[in-house]
């Protein structure tokens, strides 16, 4: 009997030796990673979508304010005068272009203030005779500088100038501006103011303004571009 159980441990313990060294036993293997295209067992990469920041959609208003809108509210369609009159002579009218009005500058000799007077009229016309005047544009603008040009001052200032004749065109308005046409002398009014016929393409707004220079001084009339 002794014989019998003890050739029947040794069977048990061999196939116990047995299993053990071949991993019979119990214990899992990891798991297999998963593929990638390239054939590689690295992780697969991430492809949710980055956030990208909205572009800025603001764009400016079409129908906001208008730089040039400011130009047209100091002024008016109406009558406007400045005062005092002056003795210095007017001896220089000349035209000058901003972004947002054509301007008419007299230019007297000397530094004192002095004034004028602008009105749109229905027709030019000459200061004395009253005779019509032939002015480009669809509006007149009659100015009325409180000063007398240099052939009706007595100074002799310029002796050897042509004086200006009723009809002449003082200042040269280039073709394509907004509101100018043209600067026509209308002649001496009472001998201490000059009269000009100031061509504009409509009644458009416009100012009047004095500065001192060096040596002399200047009275402008600003005409807005728009209404």
């Amino acid at each position: 009997m002794r014989a019998t159980a003890a050739a029947i441990g040794f069977v048990v313990a061999l196939a116990a030796c047995e299993n053990g060294a071949t991993g019979g036993g119990t214990a899992e293997s990891p798991p297999a990673a998963t593929p990638t295209a390239a054939g590689s067992s690295a992780p697969a990469p991430d492809r949710t979508p980055a956030v990208v920041a909205p572009k800025d959609q603001r764009q400016t208003d079409p129908t906001g304010p208008n730089p040039c809108d400011g130009v047209a509210r100091r002024g008016g369609t109406g009558p406007m005068q400045l005062e005092p009159h002056a003795t210095g002579e007017l001896y220089l009218v000349r035209v000058e272009r901003t972004a947002c009005a054509d301007l008419v500058v007299f230019q007297v000799d000397g530094t004192a203030r002095f004034g004028g007077h602008a009105e749109y009229v229905a027709r030019a016309r000459a200061a004395r005779s009253g005779d019509p005047i032939e002015v480009r544009g669809g509006a007149v603008l009659e100015v009325v500088v409180f000063a007398p040009d240099f052939a009706h001052a007595g100074s002799g200032h310029q002796p050897g100038r042509v004086p200006w004749w009723v009809g002449d065109e003082v200042a040269s308005v280039p073709g394509g501006w907004s509101a100018l046409r043209e600067v026509a002398y209308a002649g001496p009014n009472d001998g201490s103011e000059t009269v000009f016929a100031v061509g504009v393409r409509q009644r458009l707004p416009f100012t009047l303004a004095w500065r001192a220079g060096d040596g002399f001084s200047e009275l402008s009339v600003e005409v807005a571009h728009r209404e």
